[in-house]
């Protein structure tokens, strides 16, 4: 297999990049490796050593076509709270596994252990505290790692040596709070990296402003970059949960992906209606007119309630608050026409660690929704 990822350069020129990193070597643990048809899946192992001294071998598979082309990364889970990616991931192996025509898939479901493990953002938070009070453990800052760091820069360090630097794109999954709708964040002006965002079926897509050269450490698509990769980040809806709505979603921008990049057969599925660029201009917000308790309305026509990334018009109720003073039902309507990317509100921006922060209770001039105008 050596030989087709030096070859990988040749066929790279479409995407505009050249081979990731200096090391494309082998790895001894092939005692996984198991054949689908006419490719190889191999279960491997990033082991980091920790400050303690003991070890943690996080798993992930390689599925390699035997064809030269692209190497692929998904790589889920460096929070702990967003496990979608987890799911998707699991199904994109069975996939590629069958189907992958050419290059090699690196899957890596639960890139952080530990804090999945303690079902939090990161390893080091207590009961309710959100990601800012991290200190120096929010692997999607660290980077390529360090062997001499904490325990969370060791784990970023051996996922580095054992799968990042050996991928040419790369994929980071990860999930925010429901309230807000599914994304896909990409550096602009990057052409190997809007090539995968291109390819993503997300409602909406963000673009995010060229990262000067960083000698510290960054996050992994900016590490991709540094390299000359490609590389993106896709936010799905609902941290703590798993929704099938979301991993199908999550699997067909994976796959898509994979097909612009010539690993799968067939031309990528295409976005139903458009994809809605979020910008502040194009943002409006609605505001909770009073004090209560909200409610949020239903689809036009449907028994379902609207969520994140539904289309309303303006007018459209988006729901109604109980109001606590007098009891009366005041309604909350959309003052334009445009597609939700949020909907409630988050109390104090920490819906992804506090129950409460997530309460139906809102106060006058609480933000309750975010509609974004094509």
């Amino acid at each position: 297999m050596e030989p087709n990822r030096r070859n990988f350069l040749r066929l790279a020129g479409t995407a505009g990049i050249g081979v990731v990193g200096s090391g494309w070597g082998r790895y001894a643990a092939r005692a996984g490796a198991v054949s689908s048809g006419a490719n190889t899946v191999t279960l491997d192992h990033a082991e980091a050593k920790f400050e303690d001294g003991g070890t943690l071998r996080i798993p992930f598979w390689r599925i390699e076509s035997g064809v030269a082309g692209p190497s692929l990364l998904a790589l889920a889970a460096q929070h702990g709270n967003e496990v979608q990616g987890v799911e998707v991931v699991r199904r994109l192996k069975e996939v590629c596994a069958r189907q992958l025509i050419a290059g090699s898939v690196w899957l890596v479901p639960m890139a952080n252990l530990p804090a999945i493990r303690v079902r939090r953002h990161s390893v080091d938070l207590g009961p309710e505290q959100p990601n800012k009070f991290s200190k120096g453990h929010n692997m999607q800052q660290a980077w390529p790692g360090n062997p001499e760091g904490n325990d969370t820069e060791r784990l970023a360090y051996a996922l580095d040596r054992a799968v990042v630097r050996h991928c040419s794109h790369a994929v980071d999954i990860h999930c925010w709070n429901h309230f807000l709708a599914a994304e896909t964040l990409v550096t602009r002006g990057h052409a190997p990296s809007e090539l995968l965002s291109s390819a993503t079926t997300t409602r909406f897509i963000n673009y995010l402003p060229v990262s000067p050269p960083l000698d510290k450490a960054s996050s992994l698509y900016d590490l991709m970059h540094r390299r000359g990769g490609a590389g993106i980040v896709i936010e799905f809806s609902g941290q703590y949960q798993m929704q099938e709505r979301q991993v199908q979603l999550g699997l067909t921008c994976m796959m898509n992906i994979a097909k612009a990049l010539g690993l799968l057969a067939g031309e990528p599925e295409p976005l139903e209606g458009p994809r809605v660029e979020r910008t502040p201009a194009k943002t409006h917000t609605v505001l909770a007119p009073c004090s209560g308790v909200f409610m949020t309305a239903l689809k036009k026509g449907t028994t379902e309630q609207l969520i994140p990334a539904d289309f309303v018009e303006q007018g459209q109720p988006l729901g109604h608050i109980l109001r606590e003073s007098d009891l009366e039902t005041v309604p909350v309507v959309a003052p334009v026409s445009g597609y939700l990317w949020q909907l409630n509100a988050c109390h104090g921006n920490v819906c992804d660690a506090s129950l409460p922060a997530q309460h139906p209770y809102t106060e006058r001039a609480e933000t309750l929704a975010l509609i974004v105008t094509r």
